[in-house]
């Protein structure tokens, strides 16, 4: 799709809205921003945003050990962003792109317990869909992750059902505009990283990644130099302040009536088809 500048964002979530309330067996009480994005993560096409916004909560539902109880401030949840930082960067303003850097404080391998990395990766994606100085603008997402400290131990207590959810709804249903993924450390075992990876990547996904060797400058080719260099200083203030905006968000993540599907709310014509009608021509899911 072409980005489309004159979407109206307000219009198309007023609709995604509406559309919503003939479902009554899906979330409801979805915040107005995270509608908004659903429209801007899809140019506009109100068709795809019903149907990534239903495989999304489908994926949800599907897979509670991930998507359920989602208190950030539970135990198992603050070790995971103690041992690693998963840090939503600043906006630059020589780029429009959103940054967002991971990298592991703790390098133990026995601290890597992969279920609550994941578990705790969806509650940091969530809660940057409800912040209101992440712009919906003309640019992209770009994740950046750092494999220092990451090791052959560290691979093998990766689950891999758990991956494949992972990139299931990272690929097809999360309301975000991905532009490129950057790796940077990179270790001489990356092929076996890959080797694991691979099978659940789409090809459009795969083309979007980067790899960077140790003292690489080759970063900077695509990612201003002052999105690592300025932040690497400031990543523990970055990263407080995360923790307090997770801190704020406990209800949000906690009210169920926000993230699950009640299947007693489904209508008979609903269960009849298996899963939600939507009007008009359906995309083939893909990031475009």
């Amino acid at each position: 799709m072409v980005i489309d500048k004159d979407i109206d964002l307000e219009a198309g979530a007023a609709a995604l809205k509406a559309w919503l309330i003939t479902q009554p067996h899906l979330p409801q009480n979805i915040h107005p921003l995270l509608l908004k994005r659903y429209i801007h993560s899809t140019k506009g096409d109100l068709e795809y945003a019903k149907k990534i916004f239903v495989h999304g909560y489908t994926i949800r539902h599907n897979n509670p050990h991930i998507f359920g109880d989602r208190d950030p401030l539970e135990p198992k949840v603050q070790n995971v962003l103690k041992a690693i930082d998963m840090v939503p960067l600043p906006a630059v303003e020589t780029s429009e792109d959103k940054f967002v850097f991971f990298r592991l404080v703790d390098c133990d391998p026995e601290k890597f317990h992969f279920n609550d990395v994941i578990r705790t990766f969806f509650i940091i994606a969530d809660s940057r869909m409800v912040q209101p100085d992440i712009p919906m603008n003309d640019g992209g997402d770009i994740p950046i992750f750092d494999m220092n400290g990451f090791t052959l131990r560290h691979l093998t207590k990766v689950v891999l059902s758990t991956l494949r959810v992972y990139m299931k709804y990272a690929q097809e249903a999360h309301p975000v505009r991905l532009k490129a993924i950057h790796v940077i450390n990179c270790t001489p075992f990356l092929d076996k990283v890959m080797y694991v990876v691979k099978p659940f990547m789409k090809k459009k996904v795969a083309e979007m990644l980067h790899f960077h060797l140790p003292n690489s400058e080759a970063l900077y080719e695509h990612v201003p130099r002052e999105v690592i260099f300025q932040n690497f200083d400031e990543i523990a203030k970055q990263k407080a302040d995360w923790f307090k905006r997770l801190e704020s968000l406990r209800e949000y993540f906690t009210d169920d009536t926000r993230w699950k599907i009640d299947e007693t709310r489904r209508t008979s014509y609903h269960k009849s088809h298996g899963t939600v009608e939507l009007s008009g021509s359906l995309r083939k899911l893909e990031i475009d």
